[in-house]
C-alpha cells in the first residue's frame, strides 16, 4: 500500500488480499515440491535451445 500519508493504514480488502496472494503461492510451491520430489518430474538431460519440442516425439540428444 503506498499514499502520500505515511501513517495511513491497510483496509480489510487489501489485507485480505494480501492473504489470498500468500496461499495462492503457498500451494503453488507445496505442488511443484510436490512434482520434483515425490512424483520425479524433472528436466530431461539432453534438454538445451536446440532441443526438439515435446510434442515432436523426438528424443533430446546431449549437445
Amino acid at each position: 500500500m503506498r499514499g502520500s500519508t505515511p501513517d495511513a493504514t491497510p483496509t480489510t480488502n487489501l489485507f485480505l488480499l494480501e492473504v489470498v496472494a500468500l496461499v495462492l503461492g503457498s500451494v503453488a510451491g507445496w505442488l511443484g515440491g510436490e512434482l520434483v520430489d515425490r512424483l520425479g518430474v524433472g528436466v530431461d538431460d539432453g534438454a538445451h535451445l536446440d532441443a526438439p519440442s515435446s510434442l515432436s516425439g523426438r528424443p533430446a540428444r546431449l549437445k
